[in-house]
């Protein structure tokens, strides 16, 4: 091998290893809280639901079976009105076989017979007011195609379709069956639905009375019927001015049952009650349904607010962020505000923060790599009152952080250089500047041997 492809040979290894450290560097550029009441609910189980701003603020085992009694005939009313165009002017013949299936239950009615032929507007308010139960075996026959089964599986699939996840129904009427169930965060559900979507139904269920029209078997004005919820009649004890409607629900196995709707000063409610007692220790007859909607109701009236808990842009921390440009720390605010009705008795200081950072977005350090964007989201902050939270909102980057190239690229050559590649590649670099030496010395030694032979040969 000559002197100069040694030389080139040695100076292209170490050009390589040069490259090999240079070219990382030039790489660089490349998404409810309830509250409890200070007073006894005799209900074994009630939803209370804020219209206004769809938040339920008192729950009592919204999830435990119960028997819904006649509360069913909501949803027979809605399958109806969902079927019948015209409630006016359709008329429906009562058959035999709804009296046959009533016959010695001693089922609620507003007295009609078979063959009869009703509105079905009058067939409604019988339904909603008197809860009468031939009313609701009429209108399941006609509607359902002259077949009651077909009625009660138009009632499962409506009760599906609103989300009921523990409701079910094998009857139209409501009377007992261990099969028929629901709980009171369905039923919630079911009443607010209603509200919502039909106001026909609104308008009859909250009539406090009615006049049955004439019919084929009974002349005008036969019977003149009243709600069977007494908080709206004016004459009965358990009157309260504040309530609307909508249904009751009574049976031995199911207790007392009750919907009812509660509007005060602009603000309105929906209150479900299941079970509650029929009778108290002593065997007398009590009505303490009436007295947990009051309670409720008053209540809610005077205690509740529509208040923002969370404030837009609030800063709550900040992350300290490596090769800012402008900047070595970002701050995180609120993402959101968020507001619910809250108790005006419970102080918001009481809530409890806590702060989650997402941890994949995070050096070892804890520190974050700019560039960070503006809204960019880095965590979640949540409130919370005695172990129950109340809220959780994104956590963002209140501003842009640019990203230093200088001092980024710096750090990554320093990384590099204190690296096992960088040691090894520099160890063997050594090595070649050592042996390119070593070569380099023992070619130059030979060249001055044979310079010296020659001048001694020129001396002969």
């Amino acid at each position: 091998m000559t002197l100069h492809r040694i030389r080139l040979t040695a100076l292209f290894l170490c050009a390589a290893f040069a490259a090999a450290l240079i070219c990382p560097c030039f790489a660089l550029n490349s998404e409810a809280i309830t509250f409890t009441p200070n007073f006894t609910i005799s209900s074994e189980a009630a939803v209370m639901i804020n219209l206004d701003k769809d938040t339920v603020i008192y729950t009592k085992n919204p999830d435990k079976k119960m028997y819904p009694a006649s509360l069913t005939k909501i949803v027979t009313a809605m399958v109806v009105l969902d079927n019948v165009e015209d409630i006016d002017n359709t008329e429906f013949e009562a058959p035999l076989v709804v009296f046959d299936e009533l016959y010695g239950q001693g089922a609620s009615a507003v007295g009609l017979s078979n063959g009869e032929i009703t509105t079905v507007t009058d067939l409604l308010y019988s339904l909603m007011l008197k809860s009468a139960c031939e009313s609701a075996g009429i209108l399941a026959y006609n509607v359902g195609g002259e077949s009651i089964p077909n009625f009660v599986d138009m009632m499962n699939q409506k009760a599906q379709a609103i989300g009921c996840k523990g409701t079910h129904f094998v009857n139209p009427h409501g009377l007992f069956d261990k099969d028929q169930y629901t709980n009171a965060n369905d039923m919630a559900l079911i009443a607010k639905y209603a509200v919502e979507n039909y106001p026909k139904l609104v308008e009859i269920a909250c009539t406090p009375e009615y006049e049955m029209h004439a019919t084929n078997y009974h002349e005008e004005g036969w019977a003149h019927i009243y709600h069977t919820n007494s908080m709206i009649n004016r004459q009965s004890s358990y009157y309260y001015q504040y309530a609307k409607g909508f249904k009751t629900g009574t049976l031995d196995e199911s207790g007392r049952n009750l919907v009812t709707l509660g509007s005060r000063d602009g603000n309105n409610y929906l209150l479900v009650t299941l079970n509650s007692p029929q009778y108290d220790e002593e065997g007398n007859t009590v009505y303490l349904h009436y007295e947990d909607h009051r309670n409720l109701y008053e209540w809610a009236f005077e205690n509740f607010e529509y208040k923002q808990i969370v404030q837009p842009n609030k800063e709550v921390t900040e992350l300290q962020v490596k090769f800012g440009d402008n900047s070595d720390f970002v701050r995180l605010v609120t993402g959101e505000e968020y507001s619910c009705m809250w108790l005006s008795t419970v102080d918001t200081a009481r809530l409890k923060e806590s702060i989650t950072i997402d941890e994949s977005l995070l050096n070892e350090d804890g520190t974050v790599t700019a560039p960070v964007q503006k809204g960019q989201v880095f965590g979640k902050y949540t409130l919370s009152l005695s172990g129950e939270e109340i809220c959780t909102v994104d956590l963002c980057a209140q501003e842009d952080v640019g990203l230093s190239q200088l001092a980024y690229s710096f750090d990554k050559a320093k990384q590099f250089v204190f690296s096992g590649w960088f040691i090894a590649a520099a160890g063997i670099a050594l090595f070649l500047v050592i042996v390119y030496i070593i070569v380099y010395a023992s070619v130059n030694k030979k060249k001055r041997r044979k310079v010296r032979k020659v001048k001694k040969k020129r001396k002969f």
